[in-house]
């Protein structure tokens, strides 16, 4: 999973006016690919509700195909075939988000298929940005879902394993929030692999963590969900206490 603090934040490897290319074709281009996203989300939440048809589900759809797309939407530029894969794997998030309400405590083996594939996803909607078009509304659209994945995993395993688990997916939030009011906290941070690292391992960590394995041998899981936390607190505390010591 990429970075959850954007490297956009910190580095962003293009702009919304891009150079020619399949990202930056016609008009038409542009919403046959939004058309395209739109059909997979919305295949997502009705095969969502065949798979367990209630109210829940339907609500549960609802709320996270809109926190997922509604900050791409608001950003009103055209789509890419990058964000067509972003949307891909939100979709898949969408499904599994419905799987995990309906399974016991913890993710079922079927939550864990379509999670795997969902993260799987990640590094293929970064490998088209870069050969077609990279956008900073394209790159705030895979971090806003990247966050929101990691939230719906970390959530989902408090009932097995505690209260803490929740802390990797409230981090980005309030990060978020503090630095719409701590103005230092808006610069760019330099590239870092390992940041890099920390946040494609969330994904991987939680999902081990509340999977049918992890219930099954509680060390897995406390483990797993133990180094997710420690791992991606390193990781923000580092980056704050350099965003603090280069305020400008």
């Amino acid at each position: 999973m990429t970075q959850s603090r954007t490297d956009a934040a910190s580095t962003v490897s293009g702009t919304d006016t891009g150079v020619p290319g399949i990202g930056t074709g016609p008009l038409t281009g542009a919403v046959r690919s939004g058309t395209v996203a739109a059909s997979l989300l919305a295949a997502s939440a009705i095969a969502s509700v065949i798979l367990n048809p209630a109210v829940v589900t339907v609500l549960a759809a609802a709320a996270v195909t809109a926190i997922g797309v509604g900050p791409r939407l608001r950003r009103g530029r055209p789509w890419t075939p990058a964000d067509t894969v972003t949307a891909c794997r939100l979709a898949l998030i969408v499904v599994c988000t419905c799987q995990i309400i309906h399974s016991p405590p913890g993710l079922n083996w079927s939550a864990v298929i379509i999670g795997a594939l969902a993260l799987a996803l990640d590094g293929v909607d970064g490998f088209v940005a870069r050969r077609t078009q990279i956008t900073e509304a394209g790159a705030g659209f895979d971090e806003t879902v990247d966050a929101l994945f990691v939230l719906i995993l970390a959530l989902a395993l408090v009932p097995l394993w505690g209260w803490w688990t929740a802390l990797p997916g409230l981090y980005y939030y309030v990060f978020r929030c503090i630095t719409a009011f701590r103005l230092r906290w808006q610069q760019r941070l330099p590239f870092s692999q390992m940041r890099k690292v920390v946040a494609a391992a969330q994904g991987i960590l939680l999902i081990t963590a509340g999977s049918p394995l992890a219930q099954a041998h509680e060390w897995v899981g406390f483990g797993a969900a133990g180094l997710a936390l420690a791992s991606l607190t390193w990781s923000f505390g580092r980056d704050i206490i350099w965003l603090e010591r280069h305020a400008r």
